[in-house]
């Protein structure tokens, strides 16, 4: 196994882009360089409880020495030894039997590209029609949300007021103390904490997390600055990346771990480029398990998340959220990957004008500035419905996005954040969408989450078989908001289109989007490639290259740049 670090060729890269380009007539390439990783570090987990002793009896005689371990995930970071090769120390540990896996400690990457003030006016929030929604609510400090990003400017005019403060660490003389006086592990953490420099200022030296900050909840009403989609929000500080844009997986796991221990309820994630890592997943799934709804850019790199992965917005957790950009003339920023399958909605990402870290605004681009408009939506809804799962929150955002032409195959749900329809009092639905099939026989099972602010009554399914008559079955409840239905087998050369309709106990109803597909042989593209496809004609083997891929897009369109003017390979400090 051949692993590779930050190191690499800026010309080769962009002529594998260009030939992926030409040969596919898409966006996306066929072979891409391996992601980014931390020199010389792992991450492993044993497939049982061993004490710490056990552990480094272990490893020590492989030349690996333990630099953290995360008990919530049973989880190591350990680092190579000199004279060690990481890849046959790998391959090593892939074949213990005691351990469950080993992955690189890959690095993410902020999702963004700066440019100049162009705007005097936040058109994003007109767009999501966050106007309107304020009428009703404009949030609250109970409902954190962890900023997990370069950091925060914590003293900024707009956010100073809405930043969260530890309560187990904040007045009476705690903050600066040097004591543990919540015992949570971390020393004076009054707004959060610095995972790059381990210690508890986290504060930002980059710009982007101040402002993915300003977006989820710049402070309303103030006379100053701009507003963020919550006038009212505790903003926690979980710096991972550093003054460059970079992070590790491991701190990123740690991170993740933080914010769900201390009650945020969601989680912004503006970042992504590294490989698909299961210790970042196991953490993901830990926030899920407690209620924590997290939010992801899908990425820049204007490729199929469905054939090409991006994480972690790809990771399938019912938890995770992904997001596309959309532009002020509401279509699909031309930077912002998609996905039918893996993308669930998008939201305004170009020239969105927010707080920086020098005390001022700036306007950036990325679909790391789509994400915090649906991470502060999800805020304002649960500022709305405070006693709501983290799976109805989710249907809220999902059920009402706003939709058009342009992202009916773009995205899961057809369409673009609307916080104002979330926080309807009439049911709202979210239908999951079928696909072209040569099954025959059938049934072809309809899925559809649908919530309401008292109770669903009754959902139903109506679908219609090319010109026959509509015909409507009752759908059956699965639990956690979930009804079912099928429709029966049809013929080769059909033509289905289906919808959910929801009434709630106080005879509000709601029909949801139109969907339809075909009983037939799926057309393939003229180079009779993968180009296309959809995500269940793609082979696994494939599917494992296209990870690495699309991994590595958001480096050559955004960082590489850089890295061709001297940026090296960066080396983890001992901990």
């Amino acid at each position: 196994m051949f692993l590779r670090c930050r190191k690499v060729g800026l010309y080769s890269v962009l002529a594998v882009l260009a030939a992926g380009l030409l040969a596919c007539g898409r966006e996306a390439p066929q072979v891409a360089p391996e992601p980014e990783y931390v020199e010389g570090e792992l991450i492993l987990k044993f497939s049982k409880q061993m004490p710490s002793t056990a552990i480094e009896q272990a490893l020590s005689p492989r030349g690996l020495s333990i630099t953290k371990q995360v008990d919530e995930l049973g989880i190591v970071v350990a680092r190579v030894g000199e004279g060690v090769m990481m890849s046959a120390a790998m391959e090593r540990l892939k074949s213990d039997p005691n351990i469950e896996y080993v992955e690189p400690n890959y690095i993410y990457h902020t999702m963004v590209t700066p440019n100049d003030p162009r705007y005097n006016e936040l058109w994003g929030m007109h767009m999501i029609d966050a106007p309107q929604a304020w009428d009703q609510q404009t949030g609250s400090e109970s409902v954190i949300v962890g900023i997990i990003d370069t950091g925060i400017n914590y003293e900024h005019e707009d956010l100073a007021a809405n930043m969260w403060r530890n309560p187990g660490e904040s007045g009476n003389g705690k903050e600066n103390n040097g004591v543990d006086d919540d015992n949570n592990g971390f020393v004076d953490d009054v707004f959060g904490w610095d995972f790059v420099n381990d210690d508890n200022d986290p504060r930002d030296d980059n710009d982007h997390g101040s402002h993915v900050s300003g977006t989820v909840g710049a402070v309303g009403n103030n006379g100053k600055g701009v507003v963020g989609v919550n006038w009212n929000v505790s903003l926690m500080a979980l710096k991972f990346l550093d003054a460059n844009g970079s992070g590790s997986t491991a701190d990123a796991v740690d991170a993740i771990i933080y914010a769900t221990n201390m009650g945020a309820k969601v989680l912004n994630n503006s970042w992504g480029g590294g490989g698909r890592s299961r210790a970042l997943e196991d953490a993901i799934r830990f926030a899920n398990e407690r209620g924590v709804l997290f939010v992801a850019a899908a990425g820049n790199a204007a490729s199929d998340n469905d054939t090409f992965p991006s994480y972690p917005a790809s990771y399938d957790l019912p938890n995770v959220v992904a997001v596309a950009a959309s532009t002020e003339n509401d279509g699909l920023a031309s930077f912002s990957n998609f996905g039918r399958h893996t993308v669930h909605l998008a939201a305004p990402g170009t020239n969105i004008l927010s707080s920086v870290s020098g005390g001022g605004y700036n306007s950036f681009n990325g679909t790391s500035m789509a994400t915090p408009h649906v991470a502060g939506a999800a805020a304002l809804v649960w500022a709305q419905f405070p006693g709501r799962s983290m799976n109805q929150i989710k249907i809220r955002l999902l059920g009402a996005v706003e939709r058009n032409g342009t992202f009916a195959d773009r995205v899961t749900t057809g369409g673009r954040l609307n916080v104002n329809d979330a926080l309807s009092t009439s049911p709202l639905i979210h239908t999951r969408r079928l696909d072209d099939t040569t099954n025959e026989q059938g049934p072809y099972v309809v899925l559809a989450d649908a919530v309401d602010d008292s109770r669903v009554e009754a959902v139903t399914l109506t679908y219609q078989v090319d010109s026959q008559a509509p015909v409507t079955v009752d759908m059956t409840p699965q639990g956690n908001d979930r009804y079912l239905a099928e429709i029966p087998g049809q013929s080769l050369g059909s033509n289905i289109t289906y919808s959910v309709t929801a009434r709630d106990d106080q005879g509000n109803e709601t029909r949801g989007r139109e969907i339809s597909f075909r009983i037939g042989e799926r057309e393939q593209p003229p180079d009779g490639g993968i180009c296309g496809q959809s995500a269940g004609e793609v082979s696994l083997e494939h599917r494992g290259v296209q990870t690495a891929v699309n991994a590595s897009l958001n480096l050559v369109i955004f960082v590489l740049p850089i890295a061709a003017l001297g940026w090296r390979a960066r080396r983890r400090r001992e901990r």
